[in-house]
């Protein structure tokens, strides 16, 4: 395995030289307007696409490199001869130039000869729209045209951009689009991009098998991308919306997709689904997650001391009052926020009501200290924060016992 690194670490260090040899070549021949003719386009897209492959697979160094090509492919595209576009694979070169970052100049200057390049007009014209965000321009231009019948270098390109003004209006064709895209473009950044967007969109459509599977897929193919990220913070929307934390079998089909995820990004993850679990009811979900997250969680970091809360709130029971006391004594408030403390204001209600249920006895800790709802900052000077923290605290407790009470009664 770690042979297999070090080839590929290899091997992308020569691609990357290859790449940034042929800006060098750009650039000396900008230098030097005799010098004997440079590569030709189509070849600069090879160059581009290498390079794009690289940023797929997390190498950070190739996006400088993506740049400093880009700009120097402006530059030479403009200054070369109208022959030059007669060339199909240098016309579909102009395209996908602009469509993976290009200056759109050179497109605008590209649609001023005569005569024009040997390509589809409506490309040209379709591709500067996506560029200068005219959608419906784009999709009226593209409506005729099927990416199936481009070459596979074009067509991955056409068919992810095809599928932009698709997502929030037809979900269904977009996702036929961005599976177009992938199968176009294996292994390039159009099929990495095409994924993450189709992990949206399965999640707008609530389709949570394809979710699952697309999820899974990304993460073994992409999973270092620079733009993971990205698909990390898709996801997490993603779980909002589907309903993961609504049933303990629901919750079962994501946990193979969550152990995909790195360490960190899995407690993340958990942290998020026991919280909205726990916000929703679920408790049994809450529970599971809880003990996920604790398992990733590093002692006395603030995510562990949210999670003791988190703990406590998922076994509010007779049996457990005494370990869930001393959880909860231990939890460091100087480390929680704001919407995390009345998280923890809302368990010791209910850990209250359980403890002395169906109303607490006067002068104990259901009720607290009555000398805390003193007004006169006087009489109030001898007062902890904690007594403070009991005062919010006992305000909110009548709701919870009253909704206890009705329970009770049925």
């Amino acid at each position: 395995m770690r042979h297999c690194q070090t080839l590929n670490r290899v091997l992308a260090g020569f691609l990357l030289a290859l790449c940034l040899s042929v800006i060098v070549t750009l650039g000396s021949q900008a230098q030097e307007p005799a010098a004997e003719a440079g590569p030709q386009p189509y070849e600069m897209v090879r160059s581009l696409q290498s390079l794009q492959e690289q940023i797929a697979q997390g190498n950070s160094h190739a996006i400088a490199a993506q740049r400093e090509l880009l700009s120097k492919m402006d530059a030479a595209f403009v200054d070369l001869p109208a022959g030059t576009w007669e060339e199909p694979r240098n016309a579909r070169a102009a395209v996908v130039h602009l469509l993976s970052g290009g200056h759109p100049r050179v497109m605008r200057n590209l649609l001023t000869l005569d005569p024009l390049p040997n390509i589809d007009k409506r490309l040209m014209e379709a591709s500067l729209a996506y560029i200068e965000g005219r959608e419906e321009d784009m999709a009226v231009l593209l409506e005729e045209i099927d990416p199936l019948d481009l070459p596979s270098g074009l067509g991955g390109h056409v068919a992810l951009v095809k599928a932009a003004p698709y997502i929030r209006t037809d979900p269904a064709r977009a996702m036929e689009l961005l599976q177009v895209a992938s199968l176009l473009m294996p292994g390039t950044l159009v099929e990495e991009a095409a994924l993450r967007r189709e992990v949206f969109v399965a999640g707008m459509m609530a389709d949570v098998d394809r979710f699952r599977v697309l999820s899974i897929r990304y993460l073994r193919r992409f999973r270092s991308s620079v733009y993971a990220g990205d698909f990390r913070r898709r996801f997490a929307l993603a779980l909002d919306t589907l309903g993961f934390v609504k049933s303990e079998d629901k919750f079962a089909l994501l946990n193979p997709v969550l152990h995909e995820f790195d360490a960190d990004s899995r407690r993340g993850l958990y942290l998020r689904l026991a919280r909205s679990a726990l916000l929703a009811g679920h408790l049994n979900v809450a529970r599971k997650a809880t003990a996920e997250a604790m398992s990733l969680a590093v002692e006395g970091t603030k995510e562990h001391e949210i999670l003791k809360i988190y703990r406590a709130a998922t076994r509010l029971d007779p049996e457990t009052i005494s370990a869930n006391r001393d959880l909860l004594w231990s939890v460091d408030k100087r480390m929680l926020s704001e919407q995390d403390l009345a998280v923890l204001d809302g368990v010791y209600v209910v850990l209250n009501s359980v403890r002395h249920f169906p109303e607490p006895p006067a002068n104990v800790i259901g009720e607290f200290n009555v000398a805390s709802s003193m007004k006169d900052p006087e009489q109030r000077a001898w007062v902890t924060s904690d007594m403070e923290l009991a005062e919010v605290i006992l305000r909110r407790t009548d709701k919870v016992l009253a909704e206890l009470g009705e329970q009770h009664d049925r």
